[in-house]
């Protein structure tokens, strides 16, 4: 079964992505920040994907992909980053770092499911 864990402080869009995440048929983990997400990941096993919102407190997005990162057994999981639109200047700073992909919010669940799906299927 296909393991997904999403990191976001908001709890909206934890719902969306719960929603999206549970219709394909995948399993669904949550964090509301980035420290919480750090500790899930010692007890989810077999994870394929996090999405990651860039704009966390606690531990930021961008220091929650560095330490995914360095982490061996993490160094291939597939990185979704959530980033608002005003500040898709962070695009690219977050790909540097090792995203996979990226998507702007405000995003459609239609989107977001297309995107999970491709990145899903193309790590296959």
């Amino acid at each position: 079964m296909t393991n997904i864990l999403c990191m976001d402080n908001s709890d909206t869009i934890r719902k969306i992505v719960m929603d999206c995440v549970l219709d394909l048929g995948f399993n669904f983990f949550e964090a509301e920040n980035g420290r919480e997400g750090l500790e899930k990941l010692k007890e989810v096993k077999d994870l394929k994907m996090i999405i990651l919102d860039w704009n966390m407190p606690v531990i930021s997005g961008k220091e929650t992909l560095i330490n995914i990162r360095n982490m061996e057994e993490y160094k291939d999981v597939i990185v979704l980053v959530l980033i608002k639109i005003e500040n898709k200047d962070q695009v690219m700073e977050a790909i540097d770092l090792g995203a996979t992909n990226y998507m702007l919010k405000p995003f459609s669940v239609n989107n977001l499911q297309n995107k999970i799906e491709e990145l899903i299927n193309d790590a296959v």
